[in-house]
C-alpha cells in the first residue's frame, strides 16, 4: 500500500507541476517568441482543434500515435494493414510536430479517417482529446510516453498497447530515476511489443511486468521491405540526373558537423573516382542551403535538389520524403546521426535495398539493429574519417564486394520482418475481430 500511496502522490505532482508549467509559459512568453514549429502546434495540443467524429459508424475508432515523422514512417506498414482489416470501423491518427503531421495528411490522408494533434500532458487537454476521440483502442508507436495521459486512458478502461518500443539511454536513464512515476505508466499497457530481446530486457528492468511484454520485432524490417518498383525507381533517377552507370555514394540523415567529415572524404574519393556522385540529405530539409554552401567551398559543383537542372557532383537533397528510396541508388550508403552523438539514424532502408551500410561510432538508439548487421557482414562501423574513407574506397573499388555486403545487409532484413502481423492479430482479438 505505502507504495501505492508513493506513486499516486508523485503522479499528482507532476500533473499539477507539468499544467502550472504549461500555464505560466503561455502567459508569461508573448506568442512571437516561440518558434514557428511551436507556435504551429502549440494551441491545437492544448486542446483547442478539430478532433475528429465518428460520423454514422456504430464503432468506437482506434487511435493510433506517432511522435514524429521516424515513427510515423515505421507505423505505415501498421496503418494499412490495420485499415485493410478493421473494416467499417474509424481509424485516427495523431502525430505531435508540424512536420509530421504534413506528412500524415501526404500519405495516410486516405487510410485514416481523421488526422489531429496529441495532447500536452495536461488534464484539460487530455480530457478534452480522450472525451472527443472516445477511443476503443490506442497504439502508441516506439516513444512519446505522458504518465498523466496513460493514468487517464487507464481510469476510462480503455485498453492500449505500446509498438515498437524502444529506450534509448537516456531514456532508461530517466525512467530508472523516476521510476515511481513511469512503472505505473508502463503498466498501463495492456500489451509492450519491444523491438528486439535486448529492448525487452530493459523494459523488465524498469519495472514493466513480464506479462505485459508480447512478441519482440520491430516495423521498420516490414516498411523497409515494401520498396518501390523500378518505375518509380527510374522516374527518381530522370528527377535527380543520376546515371546508372556512375559511381554513387549516399549519406543520409546527416547532422550538422558530419557534413564536413562527409565532404571531406568524398573530395579524397574523388581523386581516385573522378565520376563519383555524392547525395547528401540532411536530417532537416531546412538546412539545405547551409550544407550546399558548406559543399560550393573550394569551387565544388554542387546544387539543390529543389533547384536541380542538371547533373552535379555533389546534391544536397533539401525536400521530404526522399532518403528511403534514394538509397536504391547508392553504391555505398552512409548513415547519418552516427559521427555525432545523435544515436544513429535508421540503418535499416539502405539494408533492405541490398546497399552495404557504414556508420559511425555512435549507433545507441540502434544498438540491436547495428550489431545484427555487423556480425551479418552486411554493415562496417568506422570511428573515424580515415576510416570512412578507407571503408567507402574499398567498397568502390570492389564491386563485388560490395554487392555480397549488401546481400548480406538484405538477409538481415528479411529474417527479422513479420512484427506487423503478429501486432494485427493481437489488436484484432483485443477489438473481437
Amino acid at each position: 500500500m505505502p507504495r501505492r500511496w508513493n506513486q499516486w502522490m508523485v503522479l499528482k505532482l507532476y500533473r499539477a507541476a507539468f499544467t502550472l508549467a504549461v500555464v505560466l509559459f503561455v502567459i508569461v512568453f508573448p506568442l512571437w517568441l516561440f518558434s514557428a514549429k511551436r507556435r504551429a502546434t502549440l494551441f491545437q495540443r492544448l486542446g483547442w482543434q478539430s478532433y475528429p467524429g465518428r460520423g454514422r459508424s456504430p464503432h468506437k475508432p482506434v487511435w493510433i500515435h506517432a511522435l514524429s515523422i521516424g515513427e510515423l514512417l515505421s507505423a505505415a506498414s501498421l496503418i494499412q494493414r490495420v485499415r485493410r482489416e478493421m473494416g467499417a470501423r474509424p481509424l485516427y491518427l495523431s502525430v505531435s510536430t508540424a512536420s509530421a503531421f504534413a506528412i500524415a495528411h501526404e500519405r495516410f490522408s486516405g487510410s485514416c479517417d481523421g488526422i489531429f494533434y496529441f495532447p500536452y500532458d495536461v488534464a484539460f487537454a487530455v480530457n478534452r482529446c480522450l472525451d472527443a476521440v472516445d477511443p476503443a483502442l490506442i497504439v502508441l508507436i516506439e516513444t512519446d510516453v505522458w504518465p498523466g495521459f496513460l493514468a487517464e486512458v487507464g481510469r476510462r478502461r480503455i485498453p492500449s498497447v505500446l509498438v515498437n518500443g524502444r529506450l534509448s539511454p537516456d531514456s532508461f536513464r530517466l525512467y530508472g530515476r523516476l521510476h515511481l512515476l513511469f512503472e505505473p505508466s508502463f503498466n498501463t499497457f495492456r500489451w509492450i511489443y519491444p523491438q528486439s530481446a535486448g529492448e525487452a530486457q530493459r523494459f523488465q528492468a524498469i519495472g514493466v511486468l513480464p506479462e505485459r511484454l508480447r512478441h519482440t520485432g520491430n516495423l521498420k524490417f516490414d516498411v523497409a521491405a515494401a520498396v518501390p518498383g523500378q518505375e518509380t525507381l527510374a522516374a527518381l533517377r530522370e528527377e535527380l540526373f543520376v546515371s546508372p552507370g556512375a559511381p554513387t555514394l549516399i549519406a543520409g540523415s546527416t547532422h550538422r558537423g558530419e557534413e564536413e567529415l562527409v565532404r571531406s572524404c568524398f573530395l579524397r574519393l574523388r581523386s581516385r573516382f573522378p565520376t563519383l556522385r555524392l547525395i547528401v540529405v540532411p536530417r532537416r530539409p531546412d538546412r539545405g542551403m547551409e550544407v550546399l554552401q558548406l559543399f560550393r567551398q573550394n569551387d565544388t559543383d554542387a546544387a539543390l535538389a529543389s533547384h536541380l537542372h542538371q547533373s552535379t557532383p555533389v546534391l544536397v537533397v533539401d525536400r521530404m520524403g526522399y532518403l528511403s528510396r534514394l538509397y536504391a541508388l547508392a553504391d555505398v550508403a552512409v548513415i547519418g546521426g552516427s559521427f555525432v552523438p545523435q544515436g544513429g539514424q535508421n540503418p535499416i532502408e539502405p539494408a533492405a535495398w541490398g546497399k552495404p551500410v557504414l556508420f559511425g561510432p555512435d549507433m545507441h538508439d540502434f544498438p540491436d539493429v547495428a550489431a545484427w548487421l555487423i556480425k551479418a557482414g552486411g554493415a562496417i562501423q568506422v570511428a573515424n574519417e580515415d576510416e570512412l574513407y578507407g571503408a567507402c574506397q574499398r567498397l568502390l573499388s570492389d564491386p563485388q564486394e560490395a554487392r555480397t555486403m549488401g546481400e548480406q545487409a538484405r538477409a538481415v532484413v528479411a529474417e527479422h520482418q513479420g512484427a506487423t502481423e503478429r501486432v494485427v492479430k493481437d489488436v484484432l482479438g483485443l477489438l473481437g475481430h
